[in-house]
């Protein structure tokens, strides 16, 4: 079982970033808990529907960031976050809590939190920094 907290090192410096990936990482943590739990699988389904819908919201939030400071990388982050968005639709469907299991959602999510955020979101914060030190 994963159980993690916030680290440092997800820590992007931009508050709301940092905010709402505080929210992705609670969100994966209750369907890491309600597999763990043999929560009903509607439960489950919801908290899954949850997060790829809090995930779209956040990637639109984030991309919108990047077009305010006219962030050089848009392009690419977009493809990013489209294809984690795929992947994550994959799991909406109506799958068996074991397929689930098998698949490894948590350690699928895990994974791409922990490089998503600690490398990819962490170069966007920097530049908001940067572009904001050099307005004023």
């Amino acid at each position: 079982m994963f159980r993690s907290v916030w680290k440092s090192a997800y820590e992007t410096g931009h508050p709301r970033i940092d905010f709402e990936h505080r929210i992705f990482l609670d969100l994966i943590l209750q369907i890491e808990t309600d597999l763990s739990e043999n929560a009903p699988p509607d439960q489950i389904e919801r908290r899954i529907v949850e997060l790829y819908k809090y995930t779209d919201f956040h990637f639109f939030s984030e991309e919108s960031i990047m077009i305010d400071v006219a962030f050089p990388d848009l392009d690419a982050h977009r493809r990013n976050h489209e294809l984690l968005l795929g992947e994550l639709r994959s799991f909406t469907g109506p799958l068996s809590i074991e397929t689930l299991r098998k698949k490894d959602i948590v350690g699928f999510l895990i994974e791409w939190f922990s490089f998503h955020t600690a490398g990819e979101d962490i170069r966007l914060a920097v530049y908001v920094r940067e572009s904001a030190s050099k307005a004023t």
